[in-house]
């Protein structure tokens, strides 16, 4: 019988006083996409960093083609033939392409860089994959998709046998998404093994060939993709079946009062768009990547300057910076949680404070009691996975990260909350939570403006759905119970 390439043997890690994982085992075969799945916090991210030689275990043995392993560091694992794809990119934005792919192993003769030799092996590792850059284009300049691809030809430089994919889609475009499982399919043709972690489970039915399932730090269940259905492994991933993944919906007044009142707002990257929010509402807004979705929050919250009018409650006003608008009773959750609405190296505490420092202090000194009663208050109003209210930010999920900025948001009590992306990389138990939460916060008569790109939440979570493309607003959908996800992609390539 053939052995695994990579056999995980009763892993064992602990932090403090969690345990991260317990007795965890998995086997990986020559050629075979394992899809590593789990909720935010299941061990997942501590599972992939001891593969990676980021941690070493506790307890338990790695082994590579049948033979015990030790990585002690991410080098040796490299060496091993093991490379890891990472959610969050770890690059150097001003430095190129080819730079950043091998950076700290470039060739070189007399100490000099053989910078035309690493231009032939960057377009080289370009064509195999189909990506096509230009190699001495600076990460600065690209998307936060190509950043990703950037990412991937990075582990494939490494020539690894094994390479670990962790929630690679979730900034990539449908097209962008093809590319990379074509990619993958020709990695399993070489014989590549393949690790992928993703939330979405309608890419594990189409690139994975096993699933194995993790729940609070330990093997929940697995089987092979043909054999499970997805009913089935969400209910190994959070312990029960949902029902139904996204509320039901309500029928409100028809004719509810305008909340907000959006005129021919125009900025550099977005032209001419006038909307309504009603009291009550779950307003969508679709479009590709690119069509101004993003650039449309940062016109209405001051992160842009903007021409144009916005009226709340019949009322004039001006959000001229994010502070603005909190006081102006709109609040945003943004797209990037770590690069914008978090400090992770500061406590859960502190994070969930940050937009209500004038609320908790006292002739500018803080009030440390307040400061603590109202953290622990959002803690346990979302639910939010924590040691407690002194812990890290960083040393948290994505899933409660996520809820710690939607927390600080809530904080400043506000009329109309922003949420772009708001359930992007986190698992469908924590997901639901988020629904949940979305439809209690209309129901007190408030407001949400929703950006997403999965067309399925755009539909199950809207009430109403605007949709931009280039830039500008191409349409609107008002029967979202009766739209189709081809629907919104029409209105989306009007312009196209």
């Amino acid at each position: 019988m053939t052995k695994p390439v990579l056999e995980v043997k009763d892993i064992s890690k602990r932090f403090g006083g969690i345990i991260a994982l317990d007795q965890v085992s998995l086997t990986v075969n020559k050629g075979e996409v394992l899809c590593l799945l789990g909720e935010n916090g299941a061990g997942k991210s501590t599972l992939i960093n001891i593969i990676s030689g980021v941690y070493q275990p506790d307890e338990g043995e790695v082994f590579i083609d049948g033979e015990p392993v030790v990585m002690k560091n991410p080098h040796i694992a490299h060496q091993l033939g093991v490379s890891t794809v990472y959610q969050e990119l770890v690059q150097y934005p001003d430095m190129n392409i080819m730079e950043n792919l091998y950076s700290g192993r470039y060739d070189t003769t007399f100490g000099l860089i053989r910078k035309k030799e690493m231009y032939r092996r960057t377009r080289e590792l370009m064509d195999r994959v189909q990506i096509h850059f230009d190699p001495t284009t600076y990460i600065r300049d690209l998307s936060v998709a190509q950043r990703q691809l950037v990412e991937i030809l990075k582990a494939l430089s490494y020539d690894a046998k094994i390479i670990v994919f962790d929630e690679p889609t979730a900034s990539l475009t449908a097209d962008e998404t093809r590319t990379l499982f074509s990619m993958i399919g020709r990695l399993r043709e070489e014989g590549r093994s393949i690790i992928y972690i993703s939330h979405r489970l309608e890419e594990v039915s189409e690139v994975g060939d096993r699933v194995v399932v993790l729940k609070d730090g330990r093997n929940s269940g697995e089987g092979t993709v043909g054999e499970l259905s997805h009913e089935a492994i969400i209910t190994m991933m959070v312990g029960r079946t949902l029902d139904e993944r996204y509320p039901d919906r309500e029928e409100g007044e028809k004719d509810r009062p305008v909340v907000l009142s959006v005129e021919a707002l125009t900025t550099q990257k977005i032209q001419d768009v006038s909307f309504e929010l009603y009291e009550g509402e779950i307003l969508g807004i679709g479009g590709l990547v690119g069509s101004g979705r993003t650039e449309l929050v940062h016109a209405l919250v001051g992160i842009d300057k903007a021409s144009g009018s916005v009226t709340m409650h019949d009322v004039s006003v001006r959000n001229t910076s994010p502070s603005a608008s909190f006081r102006n009773k709109i609040a945003a959750v943004p797209e990037d949680r770590k690069g914008q609405g978090l400090v992770p190296i500061l406590t859960v505490k502190h994070n969930i404070g940050l937009s209500s420092l004038k609320a908790l202090s006292r002739l500018g000194i803080m009030d440390k009691k307040k400061e603590l009663a109202y953290s622990r208050r959002f803690i346990q109003h979302l639910q939010i996975k924590t040691t407690g209210p002194s812990q890290p930010v960083e040393d948290l999920s994505g899933g409660n990260q996520q809820k710690i900025v939607i927390a600080k948001c809530l904080a400043t009590e506000p009329d109309i909350l922003i949420l772009d992306e708001p359930t992007r990389g986190i698992d469908v138990g924590t997901k639901a939570e988020i629904y949940q939460l979305m439809k209690d916060f209309v129901k007190t008569g408030k407001a949400i403006i929703m950006i997403t790109s999965e067309l399925p939440e755009l539909l199950g979570m809207s009430d109403r759905i605007l949709v931009m493309s280039e830039g500008r607003l191409a349409g609107e959908i008002r029967d979202v119970q009766n739209a189709t996800e081809e629907q919104v992609l029409k209105v989306a390539v009007r312009y196209g």
